[in-house]
C-alpha cells in the first residue's frame, strides 16, 4: 500500500533528522566545554539526550513495533492473568461429539460463569452457536461480549475468535461492522495477541476493505 510506504519513508526521514540533531548537540557540548562554557555545555548535553531519546523511540516504533506491542501487552495484563491453567473442556468436547449440543451449551454457560476470562470457552461457545445450533446472531453477540472485556488471557484463541467473528460478519452481510471491529481491535492495547496474530488480523482487515471497495464499485 502506498500509504504504508509513505509512512515508512516519513518515519525514516524523521529518524535521520533526529540522529543528525543528536550528533549536532553532542558537538555543541564538546565546543562549549572547550570554551569553558559550563552552562552551555549542560544545556547542549540535555538537548542531545532529548534528541537521542526521541530517536530511540522512533526507531522502536519503526522497526521493533511488534516486540514493543508484545511488551506493552504483557505489562498491561494483570499478574493473575499472565499464567493460568486452562479449564477442563473434555466433557464439553464429548457432548459435542455425541451431538448433545444443548447440554454442551449449558455446560459452557456454567463454565463461563465460573471462569469468564478464558478465551477458549468463548471460542467454543461461538463455534457451537455458529455451527450445530444455527444461531449466528447469538454467536456474534458472544464474541462481542468477550471483546469488550477489559482483561484477557494470553492465548491464540483471541485472534481465532476475532477472525471467526469477522468471517461471520461478512457472511451475514455486515461487512462494515467487521471492519470497524478489526480496526478497533488492532488499535487497542492489552489485546493479548502476539505480533503474528496481529498480522493475521491486519490481513483480514485489508481483505475486508478490498471486498467492500469492490462491492461499492459494483453498486
Amino acid at each position: 500500500m502506498w500509504l504504508d510506504r509513505l509512512k515508512q519513508y516519513l518515519g525514516l526521514g524523521c529518524l535521520v533528522f533526529l540522529a543528525v540533531m543528536t550528533f549536532r548537540s553532542f558537538g555543541m557540548t564538546a565546543a562549549a566545554m572547550q570554551r569553558n562554557d559550563r552552562l552551555g555545555a549542560v544545556l547542549a548535553l540535555l538537548a542531545a539526550l532529548l534528541w537521542a531519546a526521541a530517536a530511540g523511540v522512533t526507531f522502536v516504533l519503526l522497526y521493533l513495533r511488534g516486540i514493543a506491542e508484545d511488551m506493552i501487552d504483557t505489562l498491561l495484563a494483570p499478574r493473575r492473568f499472565r499464567e493460568r491453567p486452562a479449564p477442563l473442556i473434555t466433557p464439553v468436547e464429548v457432548m459435542i461429539r455425541e451431538e448433545r449440543f444443548e447440554a454442551a451449551r449449558e455446560r459452557l454457560e456454567a463454565m463461563l460463569e465460573a471462569d469468564p476470562d478464558v478465551p477458549l470457552l468463548w471460542l467454543m461457545r461461538f463455534d457451537l452457536l455458529r455451527g450445530p445450533l444455527h444461531s449466528p446472531e447469538e454467536a456474534m453477540r458472544t464474541a462481542e461480549r468477550y471483546f469488550v472485556r477489559p482483561d484477557r488471557l494470553r492465548s491464540d484463541d483471541n485472534a481465532k475468535l476475532a477472525l471467526r467473528y469477522a468471517e461471520l460478519a461478512r457472511e451475514l452481510g455486515r461487512q462494515n461492522e467487521a471492519i470497524r471491529f478489526l480496526t478497533a481491535e488492532l488499535r487497542r492495547r492489552g489485546t493479548r495477541c502476539s505480533r503474528a496474530e496481529r498480522a493475521l488480523l491486519a490481513n483480514m482487515l485489508e481483505a475486508l476493505k478490498k471486498n467492500d471497495l469492490r462491492r461499492m464499485h459494483l453498486e
